[in-house]
């Protein structure tokens, strides 16, 4: 059973789907997993294996950037920008924002751009998970 958002995504690709599109929903299957267990309980640690292949996700979503407007950053950043919860590990509320949005999103059934918007976003998520993983 394929996530609800890689149908969602791929409802919204040219076809036939290049190289670089089915590439990238299939690392997006794999993020969503991790997300998804992350945000369960799994360790945090896989969030930033999931942020490694950032070039692949770059090149994809690179010729959509900017073709989203206000509204569909609003209602994105509506499921991600939350407060935490005294002691709540930060990556696992990100993943969980993730996750809770990847789902809900995909079942509001949004304009496109709505959705390259998320994408985008997770992918500045990851970065920030990484990079906090390392430093």
């Amino acid at each position: 059973m394929t996530h609800p958002l890689i149908d969602a995504v791929r409802r919204t690709l040219p076809r036939p789907l290049s190289t670089t599109s089915r590439r990238y929903l299939s690392l997006l299957a794999r993020r969503l997993t991790v997300l998804g267990t992350v945000a369960d309980g799994g360790d945090t640690a896989a969030l930033a294996e999931a942020a490694a292949s950032r070039p692949l996700a770059r090149r994809f979503l690179e010729p959509l950037e900017g073709r989203w407007d206000d509204g569909d950053e609003e209602l994105v950043r509506g499921y991600l920008d939350r407060w935490l919860r005294g002691g709540e590990d930060p990556r696992r509320a990100a993943a969980r924002a993730l996750a809770t949005a990847a789902r809900e999103l995909a079942a509001l059934e949004t304009r496109r751009e709505t959705l390259w918007f998320f994408l985008w976003e997770m992918e500045s998520v990851l970065e920030s998970v990484a990079a906090e993983r390392a430093g």
